[in-house]
């Protein structure tokens, strides 16, 4: 069956940017189901201040963000503002929605959109208890059940597999989001990096009818601020 497959990080500031343009597709196009693999931008534990420190222009880059994508970023310029502790690592992230699959099945895009606005929208920490009860809860997953699945050593392999999977897609350029129409064995790709509906479903309009000549390349940012053409 005919499939997007997205490629998205909860740390990815352009994911987060890219919701709207995902949810509109999806709503869209509701016979081709969402699989959303979690990536590994942030393959260290990284803190909000290590972040901070390493990009001193880090704000120019969620203005720019802001501006680009019309998503809100205030509660998380706050919280950089008052240099409030705040965690990024990919890979317990990825267990995470690893956990949120199994026991929520169905709704992996919304939940890793969901993570993306608590983040990036409410500037709020995504490892923190409150966080995983308000997931459990938003599901109807009793959250003692979602912290014996992060324990889970069956979890933790099908997350860890995932990321292999997201490598082994992306190479060594890691440029997130990606998304791909998957039809049959052909995977198509719609987008790399961050782009507008408009030429993101045009893109998807001209790979649904057999022409898959060029694809969306979104321009590559980086946090101090600065974009390629």
């Amino acid at each position: 069956m005919s499939h997007f497959l997205y490629l998205s990080d909860v740390f990815c500031p352009w994911c987060y940017g890219f919701a709207p343009v995902m949810q509109r597709l999806a709503a869209e196009h509701p016979e081709l189901p969402v699989r959303v693999l979690g990536g590994d931008l942030m393959d260290e534990p990284t803190t909000l201040a290590e972040m901070k420190a390493h990009s001193p222009n880090i704000r120019d880059f969620f203005i720019r963000l802001a501006k680009t994508t019309a998503r809100p970023v205030d509660g998380f310029l706050a919280t950089l503002d008052a240099e409030r502790p705040l965690r990024m690592y990919s890979p317990d992230m990825a267990v995470l929605l690893a956990a949120l699959k199994r026991l929520a099945p169905g709704h992996e895009l919304a939940q890793i959109e969901i993570l993306q606005q608590i983040l990036y929208g409410a500037g709020r920490d995504v490892f923190s208890a409150e966080v995983r009860e308000e997931m459990a809860t938003r599901w109807q997953v009793d959250p003692i059940r979602l912290e014996r699945a992060l324990a889970d050593p069956a979890v933790r392999e099908e997350a860890g597999k995932e990321r292999r999977e997201v490598a082994a897609l992306m190479g060594e350029f890691k440029l997130y989001p990606t998304l791909y129409l998957v039809k049959g064995d052909e995977r198509r790709l719609l987008a790399r990096g961050y782009a507008s509906y408009a030429s993101v479903s045009a893109r998807l309009a001209a790979a649904l009818s057999g022409n898959s000549d060029s694809f969306v390349a979104g321009g590559a940012c980086s946090l101090d601020g600065a974009c390629d053409a």
